[in-house]
């Protein structure tokens, strides 16, 4: 793109020099724009494989995942981008995704989570999780139920 615009003005400055050259005394203008393709990054950092679920846990109705899911986004997109999460409710009534302390509920199956512009600059979204059990689950170890990818809107 650098190159792209290094070139438009050499060749603006050649032609406004040659104008100027056959034409003295007249004036020319030339409206050069640009179009920057949205782009976004994404590298996860972190992602819990598994989670154990005790005897404790069902009593208390809802485990706790901190830090979960680690994901540094970068984007030049000034409408921001989503993070979507995608989930089964085979094990859970209910999925809070915790970022920042701003709790977002997750309905059936996952959800969307619009994050503005950050100006370009490498934001690190570090969710944790509070899984709230359906009544007929059994203790045991499952695979982490929940997926996270950023996306341009």
């Amino acid at each position: 793109m650098r190159k792209i615009i290094e070139l438009l003005v050499i060749a603006i400055v050649l032609l406004v020099g040659l104008n100027g050259f056959a034409f003295a005394g007249n004036k020319a203008s030339i409206t050069v724009t640009a179009v920057v393709m949205p782009r976004i990054s994404q590298i996860l950092s972190h992602q819990e494989a598994r989670i154990q679920i005790t005897e404790m846990d069902i009593k208390r109705g809802f485990i706790e995942v901190p830090s979960g899911t680690i994901l540094q986004v970068k984007t030049n997109d000034r409408k921001g981008y989503g993070l979507f999460l995608e989930g089964g409710d085979e094990l859970f009534k209910e999925v809070w995704v915790i970022d920042k302390g701003r709790t977002t509920v997750l309905s059936s199956g996952g959800g969307f989570v619009h994050q503005p512009y950050s100006g370009g600059n490498i934001e690190v979204k570090d969710l944790s999780y509070r899984f709230h059990l359906r009544e007929d689950i059994q203790p045991g170890i499952y695979s982490f139920p929940i997926r996270v990818k950023a996306s341009l809107l």
